[in-house]
């Protein structure tokens, strides 16, 4: 009787043990777990404003913007690249990676295909096509700068996100000196501001709170839309006439066609002092329409444009006049 005591009690006490030992070890998996995860995940505010949980170092990222696109390669994560929107073409490397439609409406059915641990969007995508990816448990951050420091910024948290922190830096750096040495001739409280009317397609333009505006505001002009109530604004040809800008720039690229002649020929376009002054110029869209590296390409080009007087050495001077 005694000796199915002790064994009964034995067993008990093995049990006790065996559960004691699970508990730790379940204990232990999850600490670590969780520790797992917050070394793998973090969350960034985007620029919607959004609280997105990302993975440190995605693997399998999609651009859905060239804007975006261009950003990425930049800092050093082109070789993680798996999709990108039609459009990207810079650098020649996105144009070789697989492409998941347009950014205004995106192949959802190749995005989910592509299993990405990232997805990069702009304000070109809409917010309901943003939401129909979420469902699908996919993690999308948006890039969408309203000034060209919104657009450094947007480089250095790509550069955090994929572990590319010091190339971030070095590019963001870079840019940054590039800016100073422009804004310090265009400054001067002496120099004058011409009215400036940029076209990115036949009458839209850059308005309030966009970085075009910005970017025209930099190179020492006077936007004619700046007060216009929304970021990319169609306006009409009697707010043109009744701007009689000094200085028009057209784009020239995939989405737009407009030629010299164009302009000339629009209604009333023939009295404005930039086509009296021959002050009509072209610009490249890609560097001027792609919240990117690029756009500080474009404000030294603009400021060349309109301040042609502030560069004394003549390779310093472009001439886009047709």
């Amino acid at each position: 009787m005694n000796k199915r005591k002790n064994i009964t009690w034995l067993a008990a006490i093995a049990m006790a043990c065996i559960l004691i030992l699970a508990a730790f070890i379940v204990i232990s998996y999850v600490t670590q777990f969780k520790k797992s995860k917050r070394q793998t995940e973090f969350t960034v505010i985007d620029d919607y404003g959004r609280a997105v949980t990302v993975p440190k170092n995605p693997r399998r990222i999609i651009s859905l913007a060239p804007g975006c696109t261009e950003i990425i390669f930049a800092v050093g994560l082109g070789t993680r690249v798996v999709g990108v929107d039609d459009y990207s073409n810079y650098p020649e490397a996105a144009k070789n990676i697989t492409k998941i439609g347009s950014y205004l409406n995106p192949n959802l059915e190749v995005i989910v295909s592509l299993e990405p641990d990232l997805i990069l969007a702009s304000d070109m995508t809409s917010k309901e096509y943003i939401t129909s990816l979420k469902e699908k448990n996919l993690t999308v951050f948006v890039l969408a700068p309203k000034a060209i420091q919104g657009i450094i910024r947007d480089i250095r948290l790509v550069g955090i996100i994929g572990n590319k922190t010091k190339e971030a830096d070095n590019l963001t750096n870079s840019l940054e000196q590039r800016i100073n040495a422009i804004t310090l001739k265009t400054k001067s409280n002496t120099l004058y501001t011409p009215r400036v009317y940029v076209e990115y397609y036949p009458y839209w333009t850059h308005g309030l709170e966009s970085f075009g505006n910005d970017l025209i505001s930099m190179a020492g002009g006077k936007n004619i839309a700046g007060a216009t109530a929304t970021a990319y604004s169609e306006i009409t040809n009697e707010f043109v006439v009744g701007s009689n800008p000094e200085i028009i720039v057209f784009t020239v690229g995939l989405h737009s066609s407009t030629t010299i002649k164009d302009i000339i020929s629009r209604i009333g376009w023939d009295k404005f002092d930039a086509v009296k002054n021959n002050k009509i110029y072209t610009i490249d869209d890609d560097i001027i329409s792609r919240p990117g590296p690029r756009i500080v390409d474009a404000l030294e080009h603009l400021t060349r444009l309109i301040h042609p007087e502030l560069f004394s050495l003549e390779s310093e001077k472009y001439d886009n006049r047709f």
